[in-house]
């Protein structure tokens, strides 16, 4: 941007309010009358982000102009124009009243303008403004004129030099940027939709037959089921090889993929799933093992939208503080390390990251020093499609086999994965017949069945 001068300088960091003029300044001040006598108009995109740019900035932006229409009122809305005076004959009046309005002064308040009818408010103001294609008498008036013509970017072309005046344009275009990925992120929060895959196995060496074991009346894998569809997923699968499994599923209103018998992994078998599917390479999943029937759903919920947060991410998983020193130390607890943009450096069984100072002593130590925080894995995954379809495709890396941990393979590749630390500690899973006794401890009891007394009752009620 070209140096402004002092003059205009000072003018420029005064204001707090600009006034727009229509015709001719927001738009190329040519109507065109459709059949049923409206006008449209034209406006330019580069004028909507200067507005944008002038709001995010602190200035207030208001449009005055004696002649109002429908696509202009649609206008004002999508820039969230809040001061609108569509009866604005007299301009000076109308920046007056808006100085009133506000608690201004008027060598607070920029007004363009583009002809005669615009001079008086043009001479009145802190900084009069004009477009380059204005009458010359109004360019004449101004004390700055832009290089654009009106509607064709010459907005813009203001709300950059009020903002470079008052705090420079680096820091307001990335306070912008940094703000139109926001609301691009809470917009795709607003349109989330992810679907949950539940790998079950019916084999199991420790628990066989563990998706159809009985939790306080009802097979695990219909906890498992009943938790996921309270996620506010589109669609629930479970993905199983066995017809048992698949039955139990369907009697309970749930839908059942079956898959090979052969797969490697869970993730293996989702993979599956999303090509018989035919699911489109940015939808998002969710893997939550059969095996967990206490998982709350508000953490499937989280984990999906946690991936949606962060779109440099191709997976997004869960972590939760370690606050016992054993854990540390026990390699059936994986541990992780996050850096400061909250995605994973490092996945190991291994106490990490490896406190010299606390560790390299003669004695176990028997508590955790208050930095940093030792974090343990939870293992609950939201992938995109296309990410998996990558991961899957490549065979098991020496990393991952030596620690045992499939999520090494992503990290290998290449491929971001987003942690979110929650406080509470993950969901008990079930591998053994002592799971079950202490998991079904943990479920509502199943509804009580009506005695012969209750149903006689109930008849005599009736």
């Amino acid at each position: 941007m070209t140096p402004i001068a002092e003059n205009l300088l000072t003018r420029a960091r005064r204001v707090k309010l600009v006034v727009l003029d229509v015709d001719g300044v927001l738009t190329d001040g040519r109507l065109v009358y459709t059949e049923e006598g409206e006008a449209a108009k034209r406006f330019h995109a580069h004028d909507g982000l200067g507005i944008r740019l002038l709001h995010e900035s602190g200035i207030e932006v208001a449009i005055a102009t004696a002649r109002g229409s429908k696509p202009l009122e649609r206008r004002v809305a999508e820039l969230k124009i809040r001061h609108f005076r569509t009866d604005a004959r007299d301009k000076l009046a109308a920046v007056q009243l808006l100085a009133l309005e506000l608690g201004l002064e008027l060598d607070q308040i920029c007004f363009a303008g583009d002809d005669v009818l615009d001079l008086p408010a043009l001479r009145a103001v802190g900084l009069a403004a004009s477009v380059a294609d204005a009458h010359p008498a109004a360019r004449d008036a101004a004390h700055w004129v832009s290089e654009r013509k009106g509607g064709c970017g010459a907005v813009r072309q203001l709300a950059d030099l009020i903002v470079e005046a008052q705090e420079g344009l680096e820091g307001a275009y990335a306070r912008m940027l940094s703000s139109e990925q926001e609301q691009q992120q809470e917009r795709a929060l607003e349109q989330l939709r992810f679907g949950v895959i539940i790998p079950a196995r019916y084999g199991s060496s420790r628990l066989p037959g563990k998706p159809l074991v009985d939790l306080a009346g009802k097979p695990m894998i219909v906890h498992v089921l009943e938790n996921a569809r309270q996620s506010g997923a589109a669609f629930v699968v479970v993905a199983t090889d066995d017809e048992r499994v698949a039955r139990t599923v369907e009697a309970a209103g749930g839908e059942a993929v079956m898959t090979s018998a052969n797969h490697a992994s869970g993730t293996d078998r989702l993979a599956e799933v999303v090509e018989r599917m035919g699911l489109s390479g940015d939808t998002i999943v969710v893997n939550v093992q059969g095996d967990e029937p206490l998982l709350r759903p508000a953490l499937v919920s989280k984990v999906a939208r946690a991936l949606v947060r962060q779109p440099m991410a191709g997976i997004a998983t869960l972590a939760t503080p370690i606050h016992e020193v054993d854990e540390v130390f026990d390699p059936a607890v994986v541990k992780v390390i996050v850096n400061h943009a909250g995605l994973a450096v490092t996945f190991s069984r291994a106490p990490i990251p490896w406190v010299r100072e606390v560790f390299q002593t003669p004695e176990m130590p028997t508590t955790l020093p208050e930095w940093p925080t030792f974090l343990r894995h939870v293992g609950l995954y939201a992938y995109r499609v296309s990410t998996l379809r990558r991961i899957t495709a490549q065979a098991p890396v020496p990393l991952e086999e030596a620690e045992s941990l499939e999520q090494l393979r992503a990290l290998w590749l290449g491929i971001p994965i987003q942690v979110t630390v929650v406080d509470e500690a993950p969901a008990r899973g079930v591998d053994t017949e002592a799971d079950v006794k202490v998991t079904e401890s943990m479920l509502p009891p199943p509804p009580a069945l009506p005695t012969m007394e209750s149903k006689a009752a109930t008849t005599t009620g009736a």
